[in-house]
C-alpha cells in the first residue's frame, strides 16, 4: 500500500499520535508525517504511506496556509497558550493597528524560531536546550509571507488572520513579532492548517474518524504520490526503454533539460522522480527515486 491520506488533525493529539494510528490500523510500519502540527493545533497533516514517505521532503517544503488566533498582552514561555505566562498586560488597539501590524510582516522577511521547537542546534533540538534551562544562540531564517489577512477582530486586544507562508515559518514567532512591533507581547490562542502544498482541509480525513472506517473506505481516500510532486516538471518516458531506465541505465534526451528533477512517467504511470545527469556535454536521464513497484 502506497500513497498520501491527508488528515485534518484534532486539537491534542501529536503528529506522532496519528503515524502511530494510522500504522495500527494499517499494519504498516513504513509511515510518516509530512511536517509537524503542535498538540494544540488542529488541520491539514499529511501522512505518507509506503513508497511514498520517499517524497516527504517535497510536502515539507511546500508552501502552508493557516487560520490563526492571536492574543495580545501576553508573553509566554513558547509563544503559544500552552506555554507558561511570563508576562502580561492590558492592551486596547483598533483595527487600524492591527492591520499595519499585519502589513509589516509580509514579503520576505527574516525570522527566529522559538526555543520550544524541534529545530536542532548543534545536533540538540531547541526544546531540549529549554527545559534544562539552557541559553543557546538561535538564527534568524529567511521566510517569505505571502499573505497575511486579517479575518476578525474583538476590538481591542484579539484577532484571527489568514496567513500563507513559506516552508520554516513559525506562526508562534509571527504572533510574538507582531506583538512586539504594536509595543507589547503576543501569543499564539489557537492555530489550523488549511492547507499544505497542493493538500487541503477540505479533502481531508477527520482524525478520530479514522479509527471507525474500513481498510476498503480508507483505500479509497489514499492519494497517488505523485500529487506530492507538483511542483517538478513531467518528463515521458519511452516505452522501449522502460525496463533498462528501472534497471538503472541512462536515458538520453534529445532536448536541453530545463530543471535538474522530474517526475518520469511512462505512458501515464508514475516511475518515480528522476535526475538530470551530463556525459560528454549531453543530457541524460537518470533513476533518483524509484517510486514503482515490480512491473
Amino acid at each position: 500500500m502506497d500513497g498520501l491520506l491527508v488528515f485534518d488533525k484534532d486539537k491534542g493529539i501529536t503528529s506522532h499520535d496519528l503515524v502511530y494510528k494510522v500504522r495500527r490500523k494499517l499494519g504498516i510500519k513504513k509511515v510518516g508525517h509530512t511536517g509537524t502540527l503542535d498538540p494544540m493545533a488542529t488541520g491539514v497533516l499529511v501522512i505518507s504511506i509506503g513508497k511514498a514517505t520517499k517524497t516527504s521532503e517535497y510536502i515539507l517544503s511546500s508552501d502552508k496556509e493557516y487560520e490563526a488566533k492571536i492574543k495580545l498582552g501576553i508573553l509566554t514561555d513558547s509563544y503559544d497558550i500552552a506555554g507558561n505566562i511570563l508576562k502580561e498586560e492590558k492592551v486596547i488597539f483598533n483595527e487600524e493597528d492591527i492591520k499595519k501590524a499585519l502589513q509589516n510582516f509580509t514579503g520576505k522577511l527574516s525570522q527566529k524560531p522559538p526555543i520550544y521547537s524541534a529545530l536542532k542546534v548543534g545536533g540538540k533540538k531547541l526544546y531540549e536546550y529549554a527545559r534544562e534551562g539552557k541559553e543557546v544562540e538561535i538564527k534568524e531564517r529567511n521566510i517569505e509571507i505571502y499573505k497575511n489577512e486579517l479575518l476578525d477582530f474583538n476590538g481591542s486586544d484579539e484577532f484571527l488572520i489568514r496567513v500563507k507562508v513559506s516552508k520554516g515559518t513559525y506562526i508562534r514567532s509571527l504572533a510574538n513579532d507582531i506583538g512586539n512591533f504594536l509595543g507589547t507581547y503576543g501569543t499564539l490562542t489557537e492555530l489550523r492548517r488549511i492547507r499544505t502544498g497542493n493538500f487541503k482541509i477540505e479533502d481531508s480525513i477527520n482524525s478520530s474518524d479514522f479509527e471507525n472506517m474500513s481498510i476498503d473506505e480508507i483505500k479509497e481516500k489514499i492519494l497517488p504520490m505523485d500529487l506530492a510532486l507538483t511542483n517538478l516538471k513531467k518528463i515521458d518516458l519511452d516505452k522501449r526503454f522502460l525496463n533498462k531506465f528501472l534497471n538503472g541505465q541512462f536515458y538520453r534526451l534529445n532536448h536541453k533539460p530545463e530543471v535538474d528533477n522530474y517526475r518520469v512517467y511512462c505512458e501515464n504511470l508514475f516511475l518515480g522522480i528522476g535526475e538530470i545527469r551530463f556525459i560528454d556535454e549531453k543530457p541524460y536521464l537518470k533513476m533518483k527515486k524509484r517510486l514503482i513497484g515490480d512491473l
